[in-house]
């Protein structure tokens, strides 16, 4: 069982979803999270999401000392997952986000805090100008529109929406904020940053970010204070 993360700590769980014997663990899911699975049109993607929910289940039961089967979700802010009691309301305590991409999963942790977290699997993508002069701060698209090669315009394009992706999801804003409206910037950052609003979200508190990119897989985790420690686990099953 992991420690209980101290004030200003984040834990960062990752695990590859095509390793694994996943299906030792599939009678732990609810049967919603069973019926979106099935929902999907392809068996594999199906099998994803399921396990992504398994990572999430086995995790947050190791903090919480119960099996991974009894713990119950509710929603915070627009769509934002939260722990709930059975009656469905929301339980303090453990602050948690996750996210997938292909077959990689993330789930953040932390206590006293709020994070959220995106990773996204670099693929074939040929509309990356126009998604962020539509989507994106004008000072982001100008540095994306100005790298011609396509491998470097694609790691600064990835850097970029993972970092607003998470941002969002720990705001619990969805895309009722415009992407356009916040600076995130697309260089690579060796420590943790804040976020730049023209105007500033009423009364919202400073959001920070932290990358946790590695190449060909982008990743960046957001926070309402500057962590202090970042403490990276990995799940195998």
């Amino acid at each position: 069982m992991p420690p209980w993360p101290a004030d200003g700590e984040v834990h960062v769980w990752s695990a590859t979803l095509d390793e694994g014997d996943w299906a030792q663990a599939e009678g732990i899911l609810g049967s919603d999270e069973v019926a979106k699975a099935a929902a999907y049109r392809f068996a594999h993607d199906g099998a994803r999401f399921s396990r992504a929910r398994i990572l999430r289940r086995l995790v947050l039961a190791r903090y919480l000392g119960c099996a991974a089967g009894d713990i119950a979700f509710g929603e915070t802010g627009i769509r934002r997952p939260c722990l709930a009691d059975r009656e469905g309301a929301r339980v303090q305590g453990l602050d948690f986000n996750t996210s997938r991409s292909a077959d990689m999963a993330l789930i953040a942790v932390a206590s006293g805090m709020r994070v959220g977290i995106d990773i996204e699997v670099a693929r074939v993508m040929d509309d990356i100008d126009e998604i962020a002069r539509q989507h994106f701060h004008v000072n982001e698209w100008l540095a994306i529109a100005g790298e011609r090669a396509p491998a470097a315009k694609q790691n600064v394009f990835l850097r970029c929406w993972t970092r607003k992706e998470a941002l969002t999801k720990a705001m619990g804003v969805g895309l009722h904020l415009p992407l356009h409206a916040f600076f995130v910037g697309t260089e690579p950052e060796a420590a943790p940053f804040r976020a730049f609003f023209d105007v500033d979200p009423s009364g919202q508190p400073g959001w920070w970010l932290t990358d946790l990119s590695v190449p060909p897989a982008y990743a960046a985790l957001a926070s309402d204070g500057v962590p202090k420690r970042l403490h990276l686990w990995r799940m195998r099953l």
